[in-house]
């Protein structure tokens, strides 16, 4: 059957060395830090659950195992608690980042879903900090899977979504991207609280298919373990924890998942006090996609936008942890890299090239772009202007057009001021 992980119930006689090596095969291919760990037979098997679990019914829910009380985390928790603690999290309404990314994709490949997401449940709306296959940023709360995953102790699995009344009028059942199958889980805070879910969606039923619940929680404990563990920039923590969620709303480019020009600015301001205070050096590196209106002309806006959010992906994996991306305007992005000089930048410049024109990009159900870039990068030191900075790294980007696009080209030396 279409989209299965390779574990059937008739496999159920079989050892589990058997379905683990079956599902290393599956993945062998990904050298991501997790796949490794997925691949190495006994991590695999300290970590993985072998409890297989079989939808026989269309249209029906099944609700995982639910956890013996010993084991379970606290239910107690009220909604205001709830909200308290993502508001602790600071993580809605900030930019997509490749710690989460990664665990999108690969959840999309171990369950071979098109569709794969990391919400975070708000009050009213449920906004989404990791998507694979989806240009969604957020949806209201009452229209989405998410909602009705809170409620649930374990797994959450439809079969058929748009065969199942409770799910049928879900917001992406009926529009784009068109989901059938669900099968998510609850992501966590460190107090317990269900704070959003980690998701699997396949735009055909999956009727009396295996899922293996084993793999979805333990990436939903990954997940969790990356809340834990995100490691932000001064300026980073400092702009997410002082703007309140509405400020950082309107600082969000939605298509992309990065900051917008506002975001730029504010970043920026903070990353050059932060810069003048240690006497370190900050550069930013300025992204255009080589002939993006083709794009738009020949396959459609659709396709165009599928483009930059891909484009801005690749971006955000190919930058360091303590760089930012954002979305400059129309098809250019900026890439702020604080304590990085003129060799460095040039370095992380070509590395954002190289990793945009990598692979083809996806930008509809058959078709695959090859896309490129033209970078321009420019160094300052503290006590420059923003504003020039953001001027000569134009410069170089224009410069890099001129000598046949697909290049990185650093603005000359710094034009210091004051």
């Amino acid at each position: 059957m279409r989209g299965r992980l390779g574990f059937g119930a008739r496999g159920g006689g079989k050892s589990h060395r058997g379905l683990y090596a079956r599902a290393a095969r599956r993945l062998s291919g990904d050298q991501t830090p997790y796949v490794r760990i997925f691949t190495n037979f006994k991590a695999f098997s300290l970590r993985i659950s072998p409890l297989l679990v079989t939808l026989s019914e269309r249209g029906s829910i099944f609700r995982d195992k639910p956890m013996p009380q010993s084991a379970r985390r606290s239910d107690t928790i009220t909604e205001q608690q709830r909200l308290a603690a993502i508001e602790r999290l600071a993580v809605t309404y900030t930019p997509a980042e490749e710690c989460f990314d990664r665990i999108t994709r690969l959840a999309s490949r171990i369950f071979a879903t098109p569709i794969a997401t990391l919400s975070v449940v708000g009050d009213q709306r449920v906004w989404f900090k990791s998507r694979v296959g989806t240009v969604i940023s957020e949806l209201p709360r009452a229209d989405t899977f998410s909602n009705s995953v809170m409620d649930h102790d374990g797994a959450l699995l439809i079969p058929d979504a748009l065969a199942d009344p409770s799910f049928a009028r879900c917001e992406m059942v009926v529009n784009a991207p068109y989901a059938r199958f669900y099968a998510g889980i609850a992501i966590r805070s460190p107090n317990g609280a269900k704070i959003g879910s980690l998701s699997v969606m396949d735009t055909e039923p999956r009727h009396h298919a295996a899922i293996d619940v084993g793999f979805l929680r333990d990436l939903a404990a990954i997940t969790e373990d990356e809340f834990h563990r995100r490691q932000l920039t001064a300026s980073q923590k400092s702009m997410i924890t002082e703007l309140g969620e509405a400020q950082r709303r309107a600082m969000m480019d939605d298509l992309t998942s990065v900051w917008n020009r506002s975001g730029l600015d504010s970043i920026l301001e903070r990353e050059f006090a932060q810069s003048f205070a240690s006497g370190r050096p900050i550069s930013v590196a300025m992204v255009d996609i080589d002939h993006f209106k083709k794009i738009n002309d020949l396959y459609g806006h659709g396709a165009g936008d599928m483009a930059l959010a891909e484009v801005a992906r690749r971006l955000r994996a190919a930058a360091r942890s303590v760089d930012s991306v954002t979305r400059y305007g129309g098809e250019e992005f900026v890439v702020v890299l604080p304590d990085c000089d003129e060799h460095d930048a040039h370095v992380v410049g070509e590395r954002l090239r190289a990793c945009i024109g990598a692979t083809r990009v996806p930008v509809g159900h058959s078709a695959h772009l090859e896309i490129t870039a033209s970078v321009g990068v420019a160094t300052a030191e503290p006590n420059t202007v923003v504003s020039l900075l953001l001027t000569r790294a134009d410069v170089a980007l224009y410069d890099a057009k001129r000598n046949g696009r697909d290049c990185v080209v650093a603005a000359p030396a710094t034009i210091r001021c004051g």
